[in-house]
């Protein structure tokens, strides 16, 4: 797919719809690969809730838009201070989700978000960006690649008891 004209903003209120749309999605696609860790939908996502992540002092939360329809969406958070014991103090940024529309893949909305991300990382005087990524995530692992980011720690976990998850 050719890269599409992507207009990235800050989102508002007004993109709660979309933006829980990009976040079942995101669930369903994580539920598929490892259910015991993920439940196939967002579950109690609300409009409230989605104003007080709006207004975190050191959140950002990003949509892009293509023709006025928003088909992404990013968020990340600043903080201070080291990784772990062994590293040294720094500011870092951290990707806590980035989700673009399923038909829009692949056509440059993912990194014109990563582009604000990193402007804003940038403007803040981060040393560092950080993300997870799922070991089953192909897809995601090589456009990160694509951009610069490498693995530098596996996060492992263990399930130790499977719950009924409500939907």
């Amino acid at each position: 797919m050719p890269d599409l004209v992507v207009n990235v903003r800050p989102a508002t209120h007004n993109d709660f719809a979309a933006v829980a749309a990009l976040l079942s999605d995101f669930a369903a696609q994580h539920n598929r690969w490892q259910p015991s860790l993920f439940r196939p939908t967002v579950s109690g996502f609300t409009e409230a809730i989605f104003q007080t992540w709006l207004v975190e002092p050191d959140a950002l939360h990003l949509v892009a838009e293509t023709g006025g329809e928003v088909v992404g969406y990013a968020s990340a958070f600043r903080g201070a201070g080291h990784a772990s014991d062994f590293t040294y103090p720094r500011r870092n940024v951290y990707v806590g989700i980035i989700g673009v529309a399923a038909d829009r893949r692949r056509a440059g909305v993912g990194r014109a978000l990563f582009r604000s991300i990193e402007t804003w990382a940038e403007e803040y005087g981060a040393e560092h960006i950080g993300l997870n990524v799922n070991t089953q995530n192909e897809r995601a692992k090589a456009f990160y690649a694509a951009l610069s980011y490498q693995p530098t720690s596996e996060f492992w976990s263990k399930t130790l008891r499977q719950i009924k998850r409500m939907n």
